[in-house]
């Protein structure tokens, strides 16, 4: 199960999805631009992410 969990969280509609719930939990309504660009933005913020986590050792063999 933690796998899936893993390959889920891994895929950027799974990031559009939840995106787009929670705008429209809050009444908030997204362009069809916008609505195209969020994988890209999604794996921009995944990439950020790992980039913060792994610091220094970043981009290095077996980091």
């Amino acid at each position: 199960m933690s796998e899936w969990i893993r390959q889920q969280i891994g895929q950027p509609s799974t990031w559009r999805g939840l995106f787009l719930l929670l705008a429209a939990g809050f009444g908030i309504s997204l362009s069809a631009e916008l609505q195209s660009a969020l994988p890209n933005l999604a794996i921009a913020a995944l990439g950020v992410w790992e980039a913060a986590r792994k610091g220094r050792g970043f981009g290095e063999p077996g980091a």
